[in-house]
């Protein structure tokens, strides 16, 4: 059975010279990014053992997600699902700014916790309403008990809300990266907006619409991957200088000696 791109598309095997050529095309991008993620490696069987506290064990969780998103964007990039890349660009984001968040900013934990919270009464409200709808007849007593806890903690004047991550990245330092690697992939990778839409439409020279497209994807690989490396770059940062790794001090000064050096080819310029 045939299993080229025409039959099973993104999930074909044999890739390797589309990658070959994107790896050859962006050269400093995909080096640097091998070199961040080796560090990235290195840093998680490192960080100090024993019993932490819970703001500084979630950090540690924060960066394992935040990595593990990295390399799950270099792995879509290299085979070119372009907006899947990026939506995973924006997820690695997230968590940079969450791992910031639980080493600057106090409060952060208990944000998560509220953010945990109205994700669960949510949920249980909406068990409870749709099997009443549907006139199921099932046990719904602890859904029904959820948000009993819920509201007790969070009483009426004080409901909980949803984590703000520009905020968040503020006081954490890192608007910038929000900005660059949160807010831009949005709008054309982790949504379906127009924009995402869009790459889905074969256009002339002239922007005129001449057919649908279902292909491999360079278009803005760069972007994509400028945001994904800018990502971890903050996130190994963050790790040396605040999670007990401050022996990568001298690595970390030549990385950002490299990344000011290959900035024109990143895209930073």
């Amino acid at each position: 059975m045939s299993s080229g791109f025409n039959d099973v598309g993104f999930l074909d095997d044999d890739l390797d010279s589309w990658r070959d050529n994107v790896h050859a095309e962006f050269p400093e991008s995909f080096a640097i990014a091998d070199r961040m993620n080796r560090m990235g490696m290195r840093m998680i069987h490192e960080f100090p053992d024993g019993e932490l506290p819970e703001h500084r064990v979630l950090a540690i969780a924060a960066f394992y997600r935040a990595l593990q998103s990295f390399q799950s964007t270099i792995l879509l990039s290299e085979r070119g699902a372009l907006p899947e890349a990026r939506a995973l660009a924006r997820l690695c984001c997230e968590a940079v700014i969450v791992t910031g968040g639980l080493l600057k900013v106090d409060g952060t934990l208990e944000k998560l916790h509220e953010d945990r919270a109205k994700h669960c009464l949510s949920l249980a409200n909406s068990m409870i309403e749709m099997n009443r709808a549907g006139k199921t007849g099932r046990d719904i007593t602890r859904f029904e008990q959820e948000v009993v806890r819920v509201k007790t903690e969070y009483p009426q004047e004080n409901r909980p809300q949803s984590i703000k991550w520009a905020p968040l990245a503020v006081k954490s330092g890192l608007s910038n990266l929000y900005e660059f690697s949160y807010r831009f992939p949005s709008g054309d990778g982790a949504h379906v907006t127009l924009g995402a839409l869009h790459r889905h439409l074969d256009k002339d020279e002239q922007g005129n619409f001449v057919g649908m497209i279902f292909h491999l994807d360079k278009s803005d690989l760069r972007d994509t991957l400028l945001a994904a490396n800018s990502g971890l770059i903050h996130l190994l940062g963050l790790a040396q200088e605040f999670m007990g790794l401050n022996h990568y001090k001298a690595e970390m000064q030549d990385l950002l000696l490299q990344w000011a050096v290959s900035g024109e080819e990143l895209g930073l310029q």
